[in-house]
């Protein structure tokens, strides 16, 4: 593909995000036919929406999470300004198709990770890492019908980017915790919906981060310092079921809330 069609897909995409509407697909002389491509046409989404990006996400690196949308491995997406919401905001979700809340650990860096030729490990990672966060994702799609979409068209999309809430600093020595071993529950309207674990992320959340960091280093690219990163769902993908409050529980790392709204 050209630098033309990827940025011709990329402005069909964003159109679909602008006027909260659902495509079936690309048209296919726009389709990407590999994952090469596909980020492509997700880097022309994102800069063709003008908006800083604060942080990156993870989707797919637990297998409830790739069954939710039909693939089996992980891929990258990118959250801008306007996506990421404070806890205590409220999230508008009346055009959201998925309709779906996730529990996530997220990672914010202190100092920036370049791409080199040789695989990060994991402690040279968590080196760059300052801060455990919480996080709550509200994920979405263009597609009408995402789980059969494919991996290169949800890539493509931003890898199902939508809503995100950056909760607060985790105080304390977490860098000493089994990650793996945290719990985490989802809560909607006081009800508990699905529990996980650290482990749900690729076996643990700092692994989950090292394989996004090499991830973006192979294809040359840097995580810049103050960015954040989202390592994926812990336990399943909640159904919303019209629930207007909710929450992620850490255990006694502390949780986080968020307002739903279903109208204009």
């Amino acid at each position: 593909m050209t630098t033309e069609k990827f940025n011709d897909a990329a402005r069909i995409l964003g159109d679909a995000a602008a006027r909260r509407a659902r495509i079936d697909v690309l048209p296919a002389h726009l389709q990407p036919k590999d994952l090469e491509e596909a980020y492509q046409i997700q880097s022309a989404l994102v800069s063709q929406a003008g908006e800083q990006v604060l942080g990156l996400k993870i989707a797919a690196t637990s297998r409830a999470g790739q069954e939710h949308i039909g693939i089996d491995h992980p891929i990258s997406g990118q959250l801008l300004t306007s996506q990421v919401l404070a806890p205590g905001d409220t999230a508008q979700m009346k055009d959201n198709l998925m309709q779906a809340a996730e529990a996530e650990f997220v990672f914010e860096f202190a100092s920036p990770v370049k791409p080199r030729r040789a695989p990060y490990s994991w402690q040279e990672v968590m080196a760059s890492v300052g801060h455990l966060r919480l996080g709550i994702e509200l994920p979405d799609s263009r597609y009408r019908f995402f789980s059969k979409a494919g991996v290169v068209q949800l890539v493509a999309d931003n890898a199902c980017a939508n809503l995100f809430v950056l909760g607060p600093r985790v105080p304390g020595n977490w860098q000493a915790d089994d990650l793996s071993s945290r719990p985490t529950r989802l809560v909607m309207d006081g009800q508990e919906v699905t529990e996980g674990s650290g482990a749900d992320a690729l076996g643990d959340p700092r692994f989950a981060l090292t394989w996004l960091v090499n991830h973006l280093s192979g294809r040359g690219l840097n995580i810049e310092r103050g960015q954040f990163v989202t390592t994926g769902v812990c336990g399943d993908p909640a159904p919303l079921g019209g629930a207007h409050r909710v929450a992620a529980d850490f255990g006694d790392y502390g949780a986080i809330e968020i307002g739903l709204s279903y109208s204009d």
